[in-house]
């Protein structure tokens, strides 16, 4: 077996098992192996300079040539823990693309090669089972040229070995050595994909690039500018729009709004506390997903967490995008109430403030991802974690910035997560018909917020039934399943509209009740018990179902998809109502702390900043790591705390001073046209 199985995952050096438990291996006997593979390889390169250069490496193994030693070193090597899921030996990776020799001249190239492996031997094929944690005939190992961008499906059965070749070989060179490999095995069958290769060295910076490296010099000379003239002259009342425009870029400015705590009366209380830990559940729910993902040495550890009732809140985490839902639907019906009633609203002023509040700082980081993003590192997976993600921002930039990209993508998302602001997007525009029948026909209008509601559930629930559709991101299912679940279910407005339309619902409470509507003590002590325990059994409720051996029930799935977000929006609908009555106790105070406030400022800035930090940490992994509790708490705080100095730089130089001046361009329209009544 070792000897059969072995073949299979060395290229260029497959021979190093023979050097036993010996500290020192006999170098000789490499040498010598390795350099009959090379020549076996190079006789099948039809391209020349390919073929010449691995003659080249042979003579250079055959003198123990340092460089030539190197390239061998940095191949990928049979991992130990096999059967903990330590299936991805990803070799060196600096070693390798390190490699530039003179004399002669001989570049390193590192490729990535995907692995399928099966075996005709029984047992040989039950220890492949175990080691890729059972899930090796649901993932999609092969052939991954189409999965979703950004690829968001486990890798718990991704085989992957890291070659080093020469940089004359290309990609094809190397899938015809790899493939030459596999198919001399006897008892076990295999196919190879490589997936990428990378060299040492940057691309020349395109027009784009400079174009984006332009605009951030423009804005950190707006902000040096603006901040100069601050902290030497003050800032001046009522100096004209272009000076005003000018000084809302004054970094000391922006630093006091930041940090400032409004006691404002009317202000509704918890919401900050509310946005600020629904914001960290988003940042580590995604967190979780590309952990699943990345070179683990010990894979079962995530198997194994499932069955943790303590760590379903990680597991689970999709209701944390409902609460924005809520949150939303509940601003908007309460704001437009307030214009209703002081015949304030004009639908295209009103659209165009919204999209001038959330667009500039998101087309910024979208012109990031589409520059300058793939220049921020490298590692074994860096295309498909970066470059990728990137490409398809420099592609479909338009469908997010017309706030379609929820339904407009061919599976190349570009930022996948603001599928949700598209979705926003979406409900904030046709919100207004809803609210105006709740306040001209409040018979009307909750029959048409009872229609909104069911609509949705009631789609759910035959779509599931009807198609199997998966109830959330359950990792016991296969890839196939999961890319019709986020395609088709978590990304789409018409599933996810239930939480907005209880938004409205609860905005329209609040503003008709005027926030003074008292409960008796027992009355709130039912509405906290059905809250609380709705909250719990949406979240913990769901144990069964996330467990690894669960069989798919389509009865269960479909109540759960259906109605687990209704359930969980009207739970934090009675937190907020509570807590804005005088009936949330300590709870309110928590969620009213001062410290939400800043923090709740940056929250958007997090939200758009926080998957890049999460791709990037993942990409650059260069060897497999070991897996803990600990380990896990440590990478995701320091997730947290570079998301948060990243959207404070965000905040301050980009969205503070762009809402102040749209703040003037309306404050001056306005004028313009009370002066014309006039």
């Amino acid at each position: 077996m070792t000897s059969t199985v072995s073949r299979c995952f060395f290229i260029l050096l497959i021979c190093c098992s023979s050097s036993g438990l010996n500290v020192f291996p006999n170098l000789e006997d490499i040498a010598k192996n390795a350099r009959v593979v090379i020549n076996d390889i190079a006789s099948l390169i039809e391209e020349e300079n390919c073929r010449s250069d691995l003659l080249t490496l042979a003579d250079g193994i055959d003198k123990l040539d340092l460089w030539a030693m190197k390239m061998i070193d940095a191949n990928g090597k049979w991992n130990p823990a096999f059967l903990l899921g330590n299936i991805k030996s990803l070799g060196s990776y600096e070693e390798c693309v390190s490699i530039q020799q003179s004399k002669p001249y001989i570049k390193g190239k590192y490729c990535l090669a995907n692995v399928h492996l099966s075996s005709n031997d029984e047992q040989i094929d039950s220890l492949l089972e175990i080691a890729t944690q059972k899930r090796r005939n649901r993932e999609i190992t092969m052939n991954r040229t189409n999965t979703p961008v950004p690829d968001l499906l486990p890798s718990m059965a991704l085989i992957q070995f890291g070659i080093c070749v020469p940089s004359t070989c290309s990609i094809a060179d190397v899938q015809k050595a790899f493939s030459y490999i596999i198919s001399k095995e006897k008892s076990a069958n295999g196919e190879a994909q490589i997936e990428s290769c990378y060299t040492n060295g940057a691309a020349p910076l395109s027009s784009g690039d400079l174009a984006f490296i332009g605009c951030v010099a423009i804005i950190v000379g707006l902000v040096f500018l603006s901040s100069v003239i601050e902290s030497n002259f003050g800032v001046k009342e009522d100096a004209g729009f272009a000076y005003s425009c000018l000084m809302a870029f004054s970094l000391p400015t922006n630093w006091r709004k930041l940090f400032f705590i409004s006691n404002h009366p009317g202000a509704l209380k918890s919401l900050d506390g509310i946005r600020v830990l629904s914001t960290l559940w988003v940042v580590a729910g995604h967190k979780i997903i590309f952990t699943l993902q990345e070179p683990w040495a010990n894979k079962n550890f995530q198997v194994e967490s499932l069955q943790k009732l303590a760590n379903m809140p990680f597991i689970n985490n999709m209701p944390s995008v409902d609460t924005f839902f809520l949150m939303s639907g509940m601003l908007r019906s309460y704001n437009l109430l307030k214009e209703f009633q002081g015949n304030r609203f004009r639908f295209f002023s009103d659209f165009a403030r919204r999209y001038l509040r959330l667009t500039p700082v998101y087309a910024l980081v979208i012109a990031f991802y589409a520059t300058l993003l793939t220049r921020l590192g490298s590692g074994p997976r860096w295309e498909k974690f970066v470059t990728e993600p990137g490409e398809a921002c420099a592609v479909n930039w338009k469908n997010n910035l017309l706030y379609i990209n929820s339904y407009v993508h061919s599976n190349k998302h570009c930022m996948i997560q603001t599928w949700y602001l598209a979705s926003d997007m979406q409900l904030f525009l046709v919100s207004p018909l809803v609210v105006y029948a709740l306040w001209k026909k409040p018979v009307a209008g909750k029959w048409i917020l009872f229609l909104m509601a069911a609509i949705p559930i009631c789609f759910t629930a035959w779509y599931t039934y009807s198609y199997e559709v998966l109830p959330t991101y359950l990792l016991n299912n296969s890839d196939e399943k999961l890319i019709s679940y986020q395609r088709d279910v978590h990304i789409t407005t018409h599933h996810r509209m239930a939480p907005y339309v209880v938004g409205l619902a609860l905005g329209y409470i609040l503003y008709s009740k005027n926030r003074n509507f008292h409960l008796s003590p027992l009355r709130a002590l039912f509405g906290w018990l059905m809250s609380l325990s709705t909250l719990y059994f949406v979240v913990f409720g769901a144990i069964n179902i996330v467990q690894y051996d669960h069989e798919y029930d389509p009865v269960e799935s479909t109540f759960y998809a259906s109605l687990h977000r209704i359930s969980w929006a009207f739970a934090v609908g009675w937190l907020i109502f509570a807590c804005n009555n005088e009936n949330g106790g300590w709870i309110t105070k928590i969620l009213s702390l001062n410290v939400f406030q800043p923090l709740s400022k940056i929250s958007y800035c997090i939200y758009l900043s926080h998957y890049v930090i999460l791709m990037v940490g993942t990409a650059r992994i260069k060897t497999p790591l070991f897996a803990d509790d600990y380990a896990l708490i440590h990478s995701l705080a320091g997730d947290f705390i570079i998301s948060f100095a990243v959207a404070t730089v965000l905040y301050l130089s980009v969205e503070a001073p762009l809402f102040e001046i749209t703040r003037l361009i309306f404050a001056t329209s306005k004028s313009v046209n009370q002066k014309k009544e006039a």
